[in-house]
């Protein structure tokens, strides 16, 4: 025991006690120490924690193959914009993006109509004489109506609405996801 002993005293507590005291900066120190790397761990497992997605089956891919700020689902990534445009020029900055107007199937429209909040956004279907089309070319033939006459379609509440190409609005752009 007395190997142990740093001080001069013949109590082992007694001597601990005294090395403590001398060497308080040296303690404070370590224990500002430790809780540093304490904090520095947890961090390091929140952020590892926090970039993984967690795969269910009732939750759709809803990242994965797609590039950040768009939203993935049925192998269809969509990029809803926050600036405003006419459907033209929505389908000009669609294209820069490597994608072009939304064209929905009925199973996505579901998912755009729960997303879209509050905001009314361009889509890729536009009149060409009686009939709509999609920017693919192909006829429109969901049951979900589209109000109006006017050449240009916008996703609006829990239906489509039509109205003149020139106004300006948010646009919703999509593209195939790409492979993992």
């Amino acid at each position: 025991m007395a190997a142990l002993e740093l001080g001069g005293g013949s109590r082992p507590g007694a001597t601990r006690g005294k090395w403590f005291s001398s060497h308080s900066m040296l303690v404070v120190l370590l224990i500002l120490l430790l809780l540093v790397l304490v904090l520095a761990l947890g961090v390091a497992l929140a952020v590892q924690s926090a970039a993984q997605v967690p795969l269910t089956p009732a939750t759709p891919l809803l990242i994965l193959g797609c590039p950040r700020g768009w939203v993935g689902y049925n192998g269809v990534c969509y990029y809803l914009s926050k600036d405003y445009s006419t459907w033209e020029q929505g389908q000009e900055r669609c294209s820069e993006l490597g994608a072009s107007l939304a064209i929905l199937k009925d199973e996505e429209m579901d998912l755009l109509f729960r997303l879209r909040g509050n905001v009314d956004y361009w889509l890729g279907l536009r009149r060409r004489g009686e009939r709509l089309h999609w920017g693919d070319g192909s006829s429109y033939s969901s049951s979900v109506p589209v109000l109006g006459n006017s050449e240009c379609v916008y996703l609006a509440d829990d239906k489509f609405r039509s109205e003149m190409c020139s106004n300006e609005r948010p646009y919703v752009c999509s593209k195939a996801q790409a492979p993992l």
